[in-house]
């Protein structure tokens, strides 16, 4: 039969957040004992106290390194690649907008160095490709209504090894460096072991510059 202590364990080995803040010592023992609580409840099939659930944190945090998650994959990381110059387009889902990637991917993917990616939603469908196709993209979404365009982005692309596939938090250290820094980002888009996230131009130097940092 589990304690207290080894269930607070377990949830804290699949909680990136509360695990970092922990071993950090910067988080609120009482609050992250009464947010695990029910999940701690869940796995002992039993009702237990926040007090209860706070003194095994307190016991688990003396011990408890910083946890890696995805931390040690970011040093396997096989390539790391800048482009620039990019636009994004958000098409509202109908069988016109369908029709049109196809199109577009059809056109982009006969130039090598072109950057090209997209992601469908419920809703809408997100394109986002290298900056010269732009009159091409305009020409085939003539007639689309409520079609969003942002130009002046970049993109820094991760390739991580593929054990990461099934490792959870391996975009957790990318994505809390980036925040503390005050970085933000467009979009964040994912293609197996691919990584992409999206920037304005303004803001790709420093994100390069944490990441590399971090992946170094």
């Amino acid at each position: 039969m589990k304690t207290v202590s080894q269930a607070a364990q377990q949830v804290l080995e699949r909680s990136p957040y509360f695990s970092d803040i922990l071993s950090e010592g910067i988080g609120n023992i009482a609050e992250i004992a009464r947010r695990i609580r029910p999940e701690v409840e869940q796995i002992l099939y039993e009702n237990v106290s926040d007090a209860a659930v706070a003194m095994a944190l307190h016991r688990i945090a003396k011990d408890l390194q910083r946890p890696v998650f995805g931390t040690r994959f970011l040093k396997q990381l096989s390539d790391i690649t800048v482009r620039s110059n990019l636009v994004e387009y958000v098409f509202p889902n109908t069988p016109e907008t369908a029709q049109m990637i196809e199109t577009v991917s059809g056109f982009s993917g006969r130039k090598r160095s072109a950057f090209f990616t997209y992601s469908r939603g419920l809703h809408e469908t997100l394109l986002v490709i290298s900056a010269e196709f732009d009159e091409e993209i305009r020409t085939a979404s003539k007639g689309s209504k409520h079609v969003h365009r942002t130009a002046g982005l970049s993109a820094i692309t991760l390739r991580l090894p593929e054990e990461s596939l099934n490792v959870p938090g391996v975009y957790y250290p990318i994505l809390k460096a980036l925040a503390l820094e005050g970085i933000s980002f467009i979009e964040v888009m994912s293609v197996r072991t691919e990584l992409s996230i999206i920037f304005e131009d303004g803001n790709v130097d420093r994100a390069f510059s944490v990441i590399k940092r971090i992946t170094a």
